[in-house]
């Protein structure tokens, strides 16, 4: 991570590992090295070794290990830019100032943080017109339907836009230049140049970054518009790739408790924080990225998927287990019964009951050996059918005792030799 001539590689030289690690482990001197209980797993024997010459550690239990920038990552959940200042901080390195901008990196830094700020105003402008206007009062009736009381809908900042057309840009263009309105993702513009609201008649979710600013919106039709759920384009303060919802409100729950819930939608997150269980984010799409795994990284190994129980939710359940296999995740599959989602669950059946089933979530193998049951096993053709399932979630793992253990497991179930 740290490269040559680097202030990280001057970091890793300065720094003393044991002393850094003795901030978080109690430490005892076993020969050359240091040696402590794990931080990262519950054991009763020491059997977490610090290594001063060669500035690493390693726990025999768990396997965890490296240098001092993976410890502070690991411990504090933090990026590597935020463990190097950590560690040069700890160690009494003076940290050199942020080199200058040039123009047009103070350019583009103005031009985030006024799409922000914009982004701040329209939360403030939707949130007005479900109380002000005849149809917001509408859709703060629906959301009433849907189980939401007026303190949901205030802590969770959802709002209305109007069917007008033009309302936001209004509201806006006396404040903002059209330059960043057409980047904002707020609006559109139709073929005569004429700019327009994007998102009108809809139900609106704001959509915040882990830090808590709010960078898009996801805007669900009222009546039969479609599509059903509109979201904010990609913009330069919004990848949708890089964002979960509500991980914001949830971080820090997630990082206490050391799992969390992912579900699909907006609703399905907000119905289970709103039963007290705030460990909760959503994918909102259909199947996890790569960059969103890393981000929740950074906060746990620990996922219970809850994803919806159709076709589509099964197969975004698979797709995202697969890619949570590849990064070393613990992950569990909850699937509610009746065919409900967590929104309706929760509404129908109550926390307890979700909560119950919660600590019941099967373990990833469970779920897929459950999934594999559905063909017909006592054929060959059979057999191979199960087998070509669950092959491909078999090869992501890159823990070979793991793999070992789901070989014995597979050829049981499948009643196969091992070697086969």
């Amino acid at each position: 991570m740290a490269e040559a001539g680097s202030f990280a590689e001057k970091v890793k030289q300065q720094a003393d590992i044991v002393r850094v690690i003795g901030e978080y482990v109690r430490l005892k001197k076993t020969g050359q090295n240091f040696t402590g209980l794990c931080p990262f797993h519950q054991e009763k024997t020491p059997s977490f070794a610090v290594h001063p010459v060669r500035q690493i550690y390693h726990c025999f239990g768990c396997g965890a290990g490296g240098d001092v920038f993976k410890f502070v990552m690991e411990i504090e959940k933090c990026a590597f830019p935020e463990a190097v200042r950590a560690v040069a901080e700890k160690c009494g390195i003076p940290i050199p100032r942020p080199r200058e901008h040039s123009p047009e990196e103070r350019r583009e830094n103005q031009q985030r943080s006024a799409l922000v700020e914009m982004h701040r105003d329209a939360a403030a402008f939707f949130a007005r017109q479900l109380e002000q206007a005849s149809e917001g009062r509408v859709a703060a009736a629906y959301l009433e339907d849907r189980g939401l009381d007026r303190a949901a809908i205030v802590r969770f900042g959802l709002g209305f836009a109007p069917s007008s057309g033009d309302a936001l840009v209004r509201h806006l263009k006396s404040r903002y230049s059209e330059k960043l309105l057409d980047l904002s993702g707020l609006v559109s513009r139709d073929p005569s140049g004429r700019l327009y609201d994007r998102f009108r008649r809809r139900i609106m979710f704001p959509i915040a970054n882990d830090a808590g600013k709010i960078i898009a919106f996801g805007g669900r039709a009222m009546g039969d518009d479609q599509p059903k759920y509109l979201n904010s384009p990609e913009t330069p303060i919004y990848s949708k790739s890089n964002v979960l919802y509500h991980l914001d409100r949830a971080k820090e729950s997630v990082r206490q408790s050391d799992f969390g819930i992912l579900v699909e939608g907006y609703m399905d997150a907000i119905a289970v924080a709103r039963a007290g269980i705030v460990n909760v984010v959503a994918s909102c799409g259909t199947s996890l990225a790569e960059s969103q795994i890393k981000l929740l990284a950074r906060f746990t190994r620990r996922i219970v998927v809850n994803f919806d129980p159709d076709t589509a939710g099964q197969a975004a359940t698979e797709r995202s287990l697969a890619l949570l296999l590849e990064k070393e995740f613990d992950v569990r599959v909850l699937v509610l019964p009746g065919g409900a989602d967590p929104d309706k669950f929760l509404n129908e059946q109550g926390p307890d009951a979700y909560r119950k089933l919660l600590t019941e979530a099967l373990p990833y193998l469970d779920y897929l050996i459950a999934r594999a049951r559905e063909t017909d096993r006592s054929t060959t053709a059979g057999k191979l059918a199960s087998l070509n399932f669950l092959m491909p979630y078999l090869q992501r793992v890159p823990n070979r005792l793991l793999r070992s253990e789901w070989v014995t497991r597979i050829a049981s179930e499948l009643r196969l030799d091992e070697p086969v």
